[in-house]
């Protein structure tokens, strides 16, 4: 364990400073309840068979209102009139009120293709292309290329393997580095990250900045197996190295106004801790959905018995269930949702914790893992803290199924401790992956809970970025793969997830409160036209940027410009990082890009009608009629 405390546990301590010392005492920070949470947890003291104390009492039941209103004048502002025509579409009909409806009325037709009509997005090559030196454009056409070679991008991991054995890494590298690297990364160093962020708002395209060195499982983790105190220690230290570096890139963001910047909660722990933690979530939602005899969204008292408690590691330790169920159900009606379920027993009520510990099989977690959850949520809430003070605002980036339930945690922990209150202005997003088949209704769920909470819901949308992983990991592991079986179960699910979160934010901004806010990520013209027209279609006013788009540097160029053009809020996911540390990502990124064969051919068509009209002398531009109307999976 180290001696002398790192800058970041300096932060860490002043934020924890009236917490007694003990080891780790930089992460030491009490679990922060929410107001219902606190009444059900104040009576419900005896719960499981190895807590001493007075039998449960029944708990005060809070009602669960809705989130509150905050009267916020919006200047109505809209989509840029001289730049995009108004969509001829149909009034969407009013959005449902149950909670339960998973796609609100209306949001259907979301899935269907954009009419023939003259269209809002017009993607145009030459406005990004015009920045570009010859030299620039002729490495990109090479990167391309290349990405457009699927034997090519399949092989480059073994390749850059043999290149490492035959200790030739120095010439992979400087070849990665001056082209894939150069064109998807800002770069290393905080003086070419900035200037990078400064380039493209002179362009009216903001940033979301991101430390891009990724965090994974060993390849020879075990679930359940103990640290030894060393190796605990040496993760911590780890987690505090990304940490600092987090704060750090919140000081680079800072320097470019209403900048983002990411986070990955896996860097902030020990991936082994958040995979044991995350291991109960799937089990408890089988076995409440099977518990659900009726389909009504909710179980009673004997279905939670007999049924969602056993799913739990710790379950058997539970001394009076009926006390636990009592503690859930805060409103008293005999029956319980999933939102009570996922508000009552989260890891930040210590009193559900024992449900989560191993029962000395390789299911569940340690002892140990609550201290270092303790210090991964304060970590985070110290990032989140910096960024705020900082005018930072801040995505939590999704990562690979079986972390992703701690995420969604963290994520939720730091959204409704920051995005409380009638401001305008929503600090922390949290991410979905819609090529899952239960992103939609992780969404609602989340949205559900922010209006019982009182925070404001605020998401970003993407595809996925890890489907190949996470299929080949189902298919060895022998469980049912998480992700959507075709790429058009994809898209339908996307959209209908925009549909439903615009309908919304129309009603919100209709009765006068702040709206929830969306970040529409994705390199789909389709998908992107589809926002605009709704956008148009329930009158959403963007001044407030409750409704972003974001495409990834170095990508979908053409769209992202015109949409800079047309004063829609629009911005680009900005890596960063040493050549080491993102080379994952580069990985990734050429696999992506390899896949959708149709729509890197648009862009090296693109590059390609810039370099000929150049060296042709020519004065009239080619390179914005080749549209970039290609579907990808991005």
């Amino acid at each position: 364990m180290p001696t002398s405390a790192s800058p970041v546990v300096a932060a860490f301590t002043r934020l924890n400073a009236t917490q007694p010392l003990r080891p780790f005492v930089a992460y030491a920070q009490p679990t922060r309840l929410s107001f219902i949470q606190a009444r059900r947890a104040a009576s419900s003291a005896a719960l499981y068979s190895r807590l001493a104390g007075p039998s449960p009492a029944h708990p005060p039941r809070a009602v669960s209102g809705a989130q509150g209103k905050a009267a916020v004048s919006l200047a109505a502002r809209g989509l840029s009139a001289s730049a995009l025509t108004r969509a001829a579409a149909a009034p969407r009909e009013a959005p449902a009120a149950a909670k339960d409806s998973v796609v609100p009325a209306g949001a259907a037709d979301a899935t269907s293709s954009v009419g023939s009509g003259e269209r809002l997005l017009q993607p145009d090559a030459s406005l990004a292309l015009d920045q570009q030196s010859m030299g620039k454009l002729l490495t990109v056409w090479m990167v391309y290329q290349a990405c457009g070679s699927t034997k090519l991008v399949q092989m480059a991991p073994k390749i850059l393997k043999l290149f490492e054995k035959l200790r030739l890494s120095w010439l992979s590298n400087a070849v990665v580095r001056r082209t894939f690297f150069a064109w998807f990364c800002a770069g290393e160093k905080e003086r070419e990250i900035v200037h990078t962020m400064r380039r493209l708002k002179e362009s009216g395209i903001g940033s979301i900045l991101d430390f891009s060195a990724e965090a994974d499982l060993p390849e020879d983790a075990t679930a359940a197996s103990d640290l030894a105190e060393a190796a605990r220690a040496h993760a911590n230290v780890k987690a505090d190295a990304f940490a600092k570096e987090y704060f750090h890139g919140m000081h680079m963001a800072s320097q470019v106004p209403h900048a983002f910047a990411a986070l990955k909660v896996t860097g902030l722990a020990d991936p082994e801790v958040l995979y044991r933690l995350s291991m109960p979530h799937q089990p408890l939602r089988d076995a409440f959905l099977a518990a659900d005899h009726d389909n009504d969204g909710r179980v009673d008292y004997t279905q939670f018995k007999d049924a969602v408690l056993p799913a739990m590691p710790g379950g058997a330790r539970v001394a009076s269930p009926s006390g636990m169920f009592s503690m859930i159900d805060a409103n008293g009606d005999g029956q319980v949702d999933w939102v009570d379920i996922q508000m009552a027993l989260g890891m930040d009520n210590p009193l559900a914790r024992p449900l989560y510990l191993s029962d000395g099989g390789a299911y569940g977690a340690l002892e140990s893992d609550f201290e270092d959850y303790e210090r991964m949520v304060a970590r985070a809430r110290a990032v989140v803290q910096q960024a705020a003070e900082k005018g930072v605002r801040v995505m939590i980036d999704a990562e690979h199924t079986y972390f992703q339930p701690m995420i969604d945690h963290v994520a939720l922990v730091m959204q409704r401790e920051f995005n409380a209150g009638a401001s305008s202005q929503t600090l922390v997003y949290n991410t979905y992956q819609m090529y899952r088949t239960d992103a939609l209704q992780r969404m609602t769920d989340d949205y559900e809970r922010g209006v019982r909470e009182g925070w404001r819901f605020a998401a970003k949308m993407v595809r996925g970025a890890y489907m190949e992983l996470e299929r080949e990991r189902a298919a060895s592991l022998g469980y049912a793969s998480p992700i959507n079986p075709t790429l058009e179960a994809t898209h339908a699910l996307y959209d209908r997830g925009a549909a439903q979160l615009l309908d919304r934010i129309a009603a919100a901004q209709r009765e006068g409160a702040v709206p929830p806010a969306l970040f529409v990520a994705t390199h789909n013209n389709e998908s992107i036209e589809r926002v605009l027209q709704q956008l148009q279609t329930l009158q959403i006013d963007t001044s407030a940027e409750p409704v972003m788009f974001g495409q990834l540097l170095g990508m979908q160029d053409a769209t992202s410009y015109a949409l800079a053009k047309a004063n829609i809020p629009i911005y680009k996911y900005v890596p960063y990082g040493t050549l080491d540390e993102v080379m994952p990502y580069l990985i990734r990124r050429a696999q992506e890009n390899s896949a959708v064969a149709g729509a890197i051919r648009m862009e090296a068509a693109q590059v390609m009608a810039e370099i000929r009209r150049r060296m042709l002398g020519g004065r009239t531009r080619q390179a914005h009629s080749v549209a970039s109307s290609a579907t990808s999976s991005l």
